[in-house]
């Protein structure tokens, strides 16, 4: 009984430590989820908008470049999408790329950039995530349509979680006893 106490305090102890660690750098390489915005659409509406994490959340209007809605108004040369950094290359060599603003990474000619693989860099989050741009309308008359596949987080395993609260509940049960 004491063992299992002992064991159960040791890994709460190590859940709450690692909640308190700042967020380390991070490789999305989950399977990839495919977005897409449609010509001419509400940019306001959330279905508009592929809110990636809590800070980044990219959309475009009806003409012109990407850009991070959550804290920009609009497309911004040589800056948007804010609070990203991107290069051409993937996830495998993250560490090694160099990085810009989208604009600069892309030689201001995103139709160039459909199909080739990319990684965006998440600053504040410290995320690094492989894309892929699939199409992108080019004139205002094509309304800003545009897609792209992109890779999401690692699934977390269930079984720690499940361990865990089978540990709780097992102790709680020889309490009863």
């Amino acid at each position: 009984m004491k063992r299992i106490l002992v064991i159960f305090a040791i890994a709460l102890l190590a859940v709450i430590q690692g909640v308190r660690q700042c967020p380390a750098q991070e490789v999305w390489t989950g399977p990839k989820i495919i977005y897409s915005q449609a010509a001419n659409t509400d940019i306001s509406l959330p279905e508009n908008q592929d809110r990636i994490t809590d800070n980044v959340w990219l959309t475009r209007d009806v003409s012109r470049g990407i850009f991070n809605i959550k804290t920009e108004m609009s497309f911004v040369n040589f800056v948007s999408p804010a609070d990203t950094e991107w290069s051409f290359g993937t996830t495998a060599d993250y560490d090694t790329l160099p990085y810009e603003d989208w604009q600069s990474a892309i030689g201001s000619n995103p139709p160039g950039s459909v199909g080739e693989d990319m990684v965006v860099h998440l600053t504040t989050d410290d995320i690094y995530i492989d894309i892929k741009f699939l199409t992108w309308g080019e004139l205002p008359s094509a309304g800003g349509f545009f897609s792209y596949e992109r890779s999401t987080p690692v699934p977390e395993p269930a079984t720690v979680g499940l361990a865990l609260v089978g540990l709780a509940l097992a102790v709680s049960a020889r309490r009863r006893c």
